[in-house]
Parts: C-alpha cells; structure tokens; sequence
C-alpha cells in the first residue's frame, strides 16, 4: 500500500515528497517532533502530543504553520488514508528553509508521517547500556539524537536496546523513553532534567491510584538497588528494565507492580480508543 503523508499543506504519496536541501533540520539539526499512535483507526493520547509539540514549538521559537483543529484534521484524514490496525504518527518541524544555513526562516517545514509498526512484546524486559551525558534542552523533543546513534555499536557489543543517561551521580532518561524505580512498591521517577512523556505523564495519574507515587532526583546507587526498574514510551507503553550494563533487576523477571502497570494502562488506553 502507498504510503500517504503530509508535507507543507498537501497530502501526498510518500515517494513524491520532497524538502530543499536549505532545510535547516537537515543543515543544522534544528528541529522538534512528536510521535504518538493510532490504533485500529483511534489516535491514543493525541491532544497530550499536541500540547507537548506546540510547546516544543513555542520554546523552540517554530512558528507552527497550522492551527491546531487544521492539525487535528490532517491528522485524522492521514489516520483513514494509512489503514493499518497499529499506526505511528510522526509530526516533524524544522526551521524551514535558510538563507544563510543558519537563521530559521519565517515558514517552518510540516511534515506528518505516518508508519505502521509494532510493540515490543510486554513480557520481554530491556537491556541498557549506562552512558554519562545529560540532553540539552531536555524539555523540548529535538530533532538531536547525535548521542546514543554514536552509542549503538556499543551497545550491540553487549546486546543492549537502548541507552540510560546519567550525569553526576543521578540518572534521567533512556535516549527514547521515561525510567522508573520501585522500591517497596513506591514508584519513583526521576523530575528535573528529562523530557515530561505522555506515557510517563499518565502512569503517574494512574499509578497514584494504587501505589505510591514520587517524582524527585533518583541516584545511581539508588537506581541499581531498586526492587523494579521500568521503562515507559509511545512504542512501549510499559515495558521492565531486566539489566544495565551487568547489573541484573528483579532476577531477570518482571516484577509485580510493572506487571500491573502494564494492565492499567492498557485499560487506560482503552477509554481513549
């Protein structure tokens, strides 16, 4: 099936989309996205992406060349024209294109991309790999993901799937997704210097319902003495944390309050599909 996208007000096949070499995603990496999934023809979570893309945006200084019920609309038209059971939708926009290679134009570049995909199956845990480095502007999704891209060889020597950063002795974020502690059934998450995930964002709404919930710094030491270690994000959901580094969680197993977040949001997600 061709693939249909959008791309600076049209709605076109995927293979006739073209951007300027004067982009400045491409010259200098200056950009935002977002990403959030539709299933069976549902957008999950939609309103909380965009809210997190117009702030991008805003702090990014992109002006965004749609108002939002023009987004919205896109969005839900793409959703029919791409009919796959699970659709990830990935809103993209840069700087657009620059005069000089380096000041952002006027007119931001839009583009809407949506893909099928799949989800890592929930009974399986993840490897990480610990890496010290701390993402500028963590609060806005960058188009930079410069970082754990130069980490991949490494982490394919040790069989890891991704990277946790920590800097100075605290840990913050996977380079894609949210981390959680628990320990004696609080769950814990780290608060300043990581991007605020949706998925992260309705955990904790959720979580607080049955557990004890804190958002606060979350040491190393802390971290590998945790009683569950897990990981939330719009291609996980919520998915356990088996082993950084040598360091094995829960003896491998997914523990019983990740288990149960796992059913919860899978309800949750189902009042919104």
């Amino acid at each position: 099936m061709q693939e249909t996208i959008y791309l600076n007000g049209e709605i076109l096949p995927a293979d006739q989309a073209k951007i300027h070499v004067s982009d400045l995603g491409l010259l200098r990496g200056y950009g935002i996205f977002d990403f959030f999934r539709a299933i069976d023809g549902k957008p999950i979570f939609m309103e909380d992406h965009l809210d997190r893309f117009e702030n991008s945006a805003r702090l990014m200084n992109l002006p965004i060349p749609e108002n939002r019920d023009t987004l919205r609309a896109i969005i839900l038209d793409l959703i029919i024209k791409n009919p796959h059971q699970l659709l990830g939708i990935k809103m993209i926009m840069t700087g657009g294109y620059s005069l000089d290679g380096y000041t952002p134009a006027e007119k931001s570049n839009l583009i809407i991309l949506p893909k099928p995909f799949s989800f890592k199956e929930s009974r399986q845990s993840m490897k990480l790999l610990s890496l010290e480095y701390q993402r500028e502007i963590p609060e806005i999704k960058t188009l930079n993901y410069a970082v754990p891209i130069l980490a991949i060889p490494k982490m394919k020597a040790i069989g890891a799937e991704d990277v946790i950063y920590h800097k100075d002795g605290f840990i913050s974020e996977l380079s894609r997704s949210n981390v959680f502690i628990v320990k004696n059934e609080k769950i814990i998450t780290p608060k300043e210097g990581v991007l605020y995930g949706i998925s992260r964002k309705h955990v904790l709404s959720f979580g607080k319902k049955q557990f004890e919930v804190e958002e606060r710094a979350v040491s190393m030491k802390e971290f590998y003495e945790a009683d569950e270690v897990f990981t939330t994000g719009s291609t996980k959901r919520v998915i356990a944390i088996g082993q950084v580094d040598n360091h094995i969680f829960s003896e491998g197993k997914i523990g019983k309050v990740t288990s149960k977040l796992q059913e919860l949001f899978l309800e949750e997600e189902k009042s919104y599909a």
